[in-house]
């Protein structure tokens, strides 16, 4: 068994609130697994890097993701299958580069996540592992619903529903994606829509969970985070305006919430003039409340993942690093926010035996950087960080 011991670092385990100064670690170059670590001298090894005094941590987990994604930020093309496909592995390979280890994939025209998922071991690309959604579940007329007949699946009625899910599972989808709600996007609608009814989504929640998949529902409006939390949904998206009483909910159910800041932010600070005037004027209507509810959630310990809305409007998943220090503005603590990007988002995909952390026998995907993240999580935005994947090293 051939080994790399990787020493002389300050080490972010992300299991505790705490760097571990004068560290190394071991990782087996066959599988990418850690197999120890520790401070002090390290052992010998096959080889060994020096990582000069730096910081390393855990690749970041992005539990809210879009990509592919074509919009007015990029493209004035008609959305087709193969430039779907063309953007998203773009997207994958920045998303690495950017510090991006491991996606949750929350809907993609064409299923397109799902059929790179699929293809992956006999035709490998570059960028982070995926847990894909493929489309998602709309209404007609819904936040989902375009000119695409490809973007969604549209649904009248609990029985549309069970069938959507069962068609996802079928195609390879790990993940099913609700639109509870209107959204700043959509033309047609407003954030405080209530879209999917109550009964649909809990036939989702049934289904998808029968078949040992993860279900999150997009949800701002409070009526549908209401419905969304009580048909038992993994995980709340964005929750602009999630009540006290839902917020106890969550935490009684285990429910968690991935609030997706940024996209906000970079829509109120760069979209006036750049998108519909619709969009913008939502957007810069309901952002303090955004930021004063999910803030109220995060201090009352509700779990906690780290997702971006990547693929929106000037918000690449090669930048997933800026929903950190959005979420200590709404008023996480930099551990709060580092252990979403890890820990949170892991346990909530499900993948917190392999990944989220550097413990020994996790997968070696981990960064390193120049200063303490847990002093300061806008060291995680450095642009040229060194990026690991299974041992690896890609950037």
């Amino acid at each position: 068994m051939s080994t790399t011991v990787f020493n002389n670092c300050n080490l972010f385990v992300g299991n505790e609130d705490k760097v571990l100064d004068n560290a190394w670690f071991c990782v087996d170059d066959e599988s990418g697994r850690l197999t120890k670590l520790g401070t002090g001298p390290a052992p010998k090894a096959d080889k060994n890097i020096d990582l000069n005094n730096q910081y390393v941590m855990s690749g970041l987990i992005n539990a809210h993701t879009h990509i592919g994604l074509i919009n007015a930020d990029k493209n004035h093309y008609p959305e087709t299958e193969t430039l779907v496909t063309y953007q998203a592995l773009k997207d994958l390979k920045n998303g690495l580069r950017g510090g991006v280890t491991y996606i949750r994939s929350c809907g993609v025209s064409f299923d397109v996540d799902v059929k790179l998922n699929k293809m992956r071991d006999s035709y490998p690309f570059e960028g982070p592992q995926i847990k894909p959604a493929g489309m998602p579940i709309s209404i007609p007329g819904g936040h989902a619903d375009q000119n695409n007949k490809n973007a969604a699946h549209l649904v009248n009625s609990p029985d549309d529903v069970r069938k959507a899910v069962r068609e996802q599972f079928k195609k390879g989808a790990t993940n099913i994606k609700l639109m509870a709600t209107g959204g700043v996007m959509s033309q047609g609608d407003d954030i405080d829509d209530t879209e999917l009814s109550l009964e649909e989504m809990k036939m989702a929640v049934k289904e998808a969970h029968s078949k040992h998949m993860t279900i999150c529902a997009h949800a701002e409006g409070r009526l549908g985070i209401h419905y969304a939390i009580l048909a038992g949904v993994d995980s709340v998206e964005h929750g602009f305006y999630v009540s006290d009483e839902d917020i106890e909910l969550m935490k009684k159910q285990g429910t968690f919430l991935s609030p997706t800041l940024i996209a906000g932010h970079q829509i109120v600070q760069y979209g006036e003039g750049k998108m519909t005037d619709f969009s913008y004027q939502k957007m810069c209507k309901h952002v303090d409340a955004f930021y004063k509810h999910v803030g109220k959630a995060i201090r009352s310990g509700v779990k906690l993942a780290l997702g971006t809305d990547a693929g929106t409007f000037k918000n690449t998943l090669e930048n997933s690093a800026k929903e950190l220090t959005e979420l200590t503005k709404a008023g996480a603590t930099n551990y709060q926010a580092l252990r979403a990007a890890g820990l949170g988002s892991a346990e909530l995909l499900h993948i917190d035996q392999d990944y989220g952390s550097l413990e020994v026998g996790k997968y070696a995907d981990f960064l390193v950087l120049k200063n303490n993240p847990l002093g300061d999580v806008s060291s995680v935005e450095q642009s040229d960080k060194l990026v690991y994947q299974h041992g690896q090293r890609k950037y």
